[in-house]
């Protein structure tokens, strides 16, 4: 079956806990405004991949020295079918190496169990909600306060307990991972909604500048 995707990385360190596989969709229909990644709201032919090369994609790594995988978009309840298709795969994954599956969503729970019931039952947690920029500054791994981290398994309840609801949770210190791929950065995390333009002066003043960035038109 056909995801589309924005891209994969490996290692990420930056959303959830331990080191882990980060997927990210490609289409979301509900543009929140000041979204850091609006490079993934449109999608086309070019983004098509089957679910197939998505997990073998998985399992080039360590299987055993990865803790879990993350989904982000864009929006992935926008393909149900092959998302729920992709976490059956993670699924008998995580089985044999304990890994936990972890997705965000700009719906809530509720809109999102119904539009994808089969990958909501695969999930061990769900980050919910819209992302709104006066509300920024969410607790880990959440961009706005509105957003919840909600645990759906035992394994959910362990590793993402402390934090789990919504509000800061425990103190943690910022989480942002910068990762380049040929001749691209990607900033990966949750960033405060100064960061951005912030790390770009930072670059400027090291003479490296960026020819365009997601969180733009």
């Amino acid at each position: 079956m056909i995801l589309h995707i924005a891209r994969l990385h490996h290692p990420v360190t930056a959303l959830g806990p331990g080191t882990r596989l980060g997927v990210w969709t490609q289409g979301c229909a509900l543009a929140c405004p000041g979204c850091l990644s609006r490079d993934t709201w449109e999608a086309g032919p070019e983004h098509a991949v089957d679910t197939r090369v998505v997990l073998e994609w998985c399992d080039r790594p360590d299987p055993d020295a990865i803790d879990g995988v993350s989904i982000s978009g864009g929006e992935p309840s926008e393909q149900p079918q092959a998302l729920a298709e992709l976490l059956a795969g993670l699924a008998e994954r995580r089985a044999r190496h304990g890994w936990d599956l972890l997705c965000w969503t700009g719906l809530e729970e509720e809109p999102f169990a119904d539009r994808c019931p089969e990958a909501y039952r695969l999930l061990d947690g769900l980050v919910t909600g819209p992302y709104r920029v006066v509300e920024a500054g969410g607790g880990r791994w959440r961009g706005s306060a509105n957003q919840r981290l909600i645990p759906l398994t035992e394994l959910g309840q362990k590793r993402y307990g402390p934090w789990a609801g919504d509000g800061p949770g425990p103190e943690y210190p910022a989480e942002i991972q910068f990762q380049f791929e040929d001749d691209r950065l990607y900033l990966i995390g949750v960033p405060r909604p100064d960061d951005p333009p912030r790390i770009q002066k930072t670059l400027a003043a090291q003479g490296i500048s960026l020819d365009g960035v997601t969180w733009r038109p």
